[in-house]
């Protein structure tokens, strides 16, 4: 009997809960850029090569990184840049970047949408990125 109290009030704890708690809201990339604006620029991120969407969002990474205290992108030529991909990745965390899908008539600029995907950690998305020329807006550690 009193199992099943406890039993009903825990669940009467969650139903509150899963009512009065909102939704989770998607984050989206905070940027002043165009996301959507291809220019690839190619530098390099502590000793690893990354494309970014265009200069504008190299230079957004740049000042979030000296605000950050860390070093700063060196702007390379692509093929410079390819000599400093990964050949190897190690373990860890998994990841999850958005990368940026073009509008459907092809337009450059024009918004599209951001697609998730899922890499088996940083180095893995570095090395994909790079070695695609897909260069991704965000990540986050985790699986979604």
């Amino acid at each position: 009997m009193l199992k099943s109290i406890f039993l009903v009030a825990a669940l009467l704890v969650v139903v509150q809960a899963t009512i009065l708690l909102p939704k989770p809201q998607p984050v989206e990339p905070c940027s002043t850029c165009n996301l959507y604006l291809r220019g690839y620029t190619w530098a390099l991120e502590d000793c690893t090569c990354r494309v970014f969407q265009n200069a504008c969002l190299l230079g957004e990474e740049n000042a979030r990184r000296k605000k950050a205290g860390k070093t700063p992108l060196v702007i390379v030529s692509e093929k410079v840049c390819r000599s400093f991909i990964p050949k190897k990745c190690l373990i860890g965390l998994p990841v999850v970047a958005k990368f940026p899908k073009p509008a459907p008539c092809g337009c450059n600029g024009k918004p599209g949408n951001l697609v998730n995907q899922q890499f088996k950690n940083l180095c893995a998305l570095k090395k994909y990125s790079s070695e695609n020329s897909k260069p991704y807006i965000s990540y986050t550690i985790g699986i979604c």
